[in-house]
């Protein structure tokens, strides 16, 4: 394959941008993030105003949608070196767009109820920690050594703006659509995710599972050495940290700004 080969002047740094792989790559992921965004706004307004739901099922709504991250991110990770990345991300894709396509339809039907939202939550949030994880370790198969770090940074600046963007048009959908109708704009955005990550041509050659070693030792392997690298032990207390402080956020803002006093 051409994708990772640039022919940039001699004495130049290579271009990000000609790399086609890590274009498709970088709009499927910020299409999925964007929608994401959607989601993560519309579903406790839905919950809230349509279903009239009560301080604890909205705590039990965001448990259920943080809890598969929390117990399946390890096991996501060491199935991504096992297997090929671009399947994991593209089943991941489907499967959360199936779940939430189900939601608009449910309440066109005057079928949806609250437990269908905690199940779609908890789909969304098990099929997102499987994309996610193969999402991260595919990267660098798609761009050369050298780029690793601007490319990077051109994702977390990117992910930012589609993060904002997709809040943004979330509100916007529920306005005009409604809540439920606007889930859709979240079904499109895995969709595009899912095609462009299936347009991807690197190589995608999975380790494969070594004999005689079971997926829960590799796991451990993993954690050791996060362990032993004070980087990536920092960098891990800070995002579970975050991650934690943004899921209580998450579980009250919709009671206190969507409820009348």
């Amino acid at each position: 394959m051409t994708s990772r080969t640039d022919h940039s002047p001699p004495g130049t740094q290579p271009s990000l941008w000609r790399h086609r792989d890590f274009r498709r790559y970088l709009t499927g992921q910020a299409a999925g993030v964007t929608g994401s965004s959607i989601s993560a706004m519309v579903i406790p307004v839905l919950a809230v105003l349509e279903l009239d739901a009560t301080t604890a099922e909205v705590a039990w709504l965001t448990l259920l949608g943080q809890l598969p991250p929390a117990l399946l991110a390890l096991h996501a990770g060491a199935l991504a070196d096992r297997h090929s990345k671009r399947k994991q991300m593209i089943i991941g894709d489907l499967v959360s767009a199936t779940a939430l396509a189900g939601v608009p339809v449910a309440a066109a039907l005057d079928r949806l109820c609250l437990a269908q939202l905690m199940v779609v939550a908890a789909v969304q949030g098990a099929a997102g920690v499987l994309h996610d994880a193969a999402a991260i370790s595919i990267l660098p198969s798609l761009v050369d050594r050298s780029l690793i770090q601007r490319s990077n940074s051109r994702i977390g600046g990117l992910f930012a703006v589609a993060a904002t963007a997709g809040s943004n048009l979330g509100a916007a959908l529920t306005a005009l659509l409604g809540p439920a109708r606007a889930l859709v704009g979240d079904v499109i955005s895995y969709l595009i995710s899912a095609w462009c990550t299936s347009r991807i041509q690197a190589p995608d050659s999975p380790r494969g599972a070594a004999e005689g070693r079971r997926l829960h030792t590799e796991i451990g392997e993993g954690l050791r050495y996060v362990h032993h690298d004070h980087r990536l032990r920092t960098l891990t207390l800070v995002n579970a940290t975050t991650s934690a402080a943004l899921a209580l956020l998450n579980t009250l803002w919709a009671l206190y700004l969507l409820v009348p006093a």
